[in-house]
């Protein structure tokens, strides 16, 4: 935030008035709305528009889990889907693993990516058949690399990701000068918000979640990316953090 010093015309010269300008970024989050919700309020006192490039929408998962010997969940949404059970559950990470505990499931967080996930069956010596309960598009391949690596997995789609375009608060953002911040926590929601936006100005700094993010805005004109330490929450805020506190 500057600080700007204007000394008053007339008697009262000797007075001097500080007008505070604030040029903070503002953050511009796309996740689905619960989402982009519960992160905006893990951010600290930054302006945050919200507008989901993608809306999740549950659809009637009709599954015996008979015979599985545990579930596979890469997005909480998976875990949303699933009928109630206490199987074990391998999730990506801790939110998706909190879910599930609350769910009645004994949960297990990879604390990471999909290959952290991949991992962790691995080495915990983890013996299928295993379903894997996911969304209609879905990313990191962990299915196709357990079974490389002679694990039994099924999978089922258990929600759809329909994508819509950003409101008109995020396209009177993106259109001014100031700067905004662009979170991106999948290689979808990169390409959707390419597409939707078009030409984008150099007034936006992507913070991506992944190299694979990052891949995805090959060719869009954004330059100004950071990548996240770590493929997760804490890592995306304390990327946000330094690109607003830079």
């Amino acid at each position: 935030m500057d600080h700007r010093q204007v000394t008053p015309k007339g008697p009262n010269r000797q007075s001097r008035q500080v007008i505070m300008l604030d040029h903070r970024p503002t953050v511009l989050l796309t996740r689905p709305q619960a989402q982009a919700e519960r992160f905006a309020q893990a951010l600290r006192d930054v302006p945050v528009v919200i507008s989901p490039l993608m809306r999740i929408e549950q659809q009637p998962l009709d599954v015996d889990l008979t015979g599985y010997r545990g579930l596979v969940f890469t997005s909480e949404n998976g875990v949303l889907a699933c009928p109630v059970c206490t199987l074990p559950a391998y999730c990506v990470g801790d939110r998706t693993a909190q879910a599930a505990r609350a769910a009645g499931m004994r949960a297990v967080s990879a604390k990471g990516s999909a290959d952290d996930l991949v991992r962790l069956i691995v080495d915990r010596a983890i013996e299928g058949p295993l379903l894997h309960v996911r969304g209609e598009h879905t990313r990191g391949g962990v299915v196709g690399k357990l079974h490389a690596l002679g694990i039994q997995v099924d999978e089922v789609v258990g929600y759809q990701q329909i994508a819509q375009p950003l409101n008109q608060q995020a396209r009177e953002l993106l259109g001014g000068e100031s700067i905004v911040i662009l979170p991106l926590f999948s290689p979808r929601t990169a390409r959707l918000f390419v597409v939707d936006v078009g030409r984008i100005g150099a007034h936006v700094r992507v913070v991506a979640i992944s190299d694979a993010v990052k891949a995805a805005l090959a060719g869009s004109g954004l330059s100004d990316i950071t990548v996240a330490k770590a493929p997760d929450a804490k890592g995306m805020i304390a990327a946000i953090q330094g690109r607003i506190d830079a």
